[in-house]
């Protein structure tokens, strides 16, 4: 199925607000359902794993102060997610070695700083660049828009659109009541 020009059936920023979920985050999206593989590609604490919704993650984060926790499940086929709860999610490029493809979306509106919101694409050990003006994903941004001149709300739309445009998925209820595993990432994954 062509996803390069779908919209969402609803509001992807009102899916946020109604789960708690609109003031700070990083999304990262990688093209593969092996939990433990992503898990391990983001160096999270292998033992840390715990099955949960997403009520449960909020409650667990809370327990874990100081803490990179990253919820980590299926999102579309061939395709899961890794929503980071608390903290930011530290990795390299090399996180995407092998050909894997992954792309992160920061997401601050409780600082209201669009200069930080974006969208970058790895691939293959490497960091390509801003998602949007990647030419291969080219069919999937021209009608999407981005910036000052509409706002930090039609902003990140036009981003959860292109993710979901790429993965085959937009954000929905299901998708927010699915279980996923939670992970704690250590602070100095990247540094052993």
């Amino acid at each position: 199925m062509d996803m390069s020009r779908s919209v969402p059936a609803g509001s992807q920023w009102d899916l946020l607000e109604e789960y708690s979920l609109n003031g700070n985050f990083d999304a990262t999206w990688i093209d593969t359902e092996d939990i433990e593989e992503i898990a391990q590609r983001f160096r999270a604490n292998p033992d840390s794993g715990t099955l949960c919704d997403l009520k449960r993650s909020f409650e667990l984060v809370d327990n874990e102060v100081g803490h990179t926790m990253t919820w980590i499940g299926v999102h579309s086929p061939g395709w899961s997610v890794a929503v980071t709860m608390s903290g930011t999610l530290p990795f390299r490029p090399e996180a995407s070695a092998g050909g894997r493809r992954i792309i992160t979306h920061s997401h601050m509106a409780y600082i209201y700083e669009l200069a930080d919101e974006g969208m970058l694409y790895y691939h293959d050990g490497e960091l390509i660049g801003t998602l949007g003006a990647i030419e291969e994903f080219q069919d999937y941004t021209s009608d999407l828009e981005v910036g000052w001149d509409v706002g930090l709300q039609v902003t990140v739309e036009s981003f959860l659109t292109l993710a979901g445009r790429i993965t085959g998925r937009f954000l929905d209820r299901d998708w927010f009541a699915a279980s996923r595993v939670l992970y704690r990432v250590p602070r100095d994954a990247w540094s052993r």
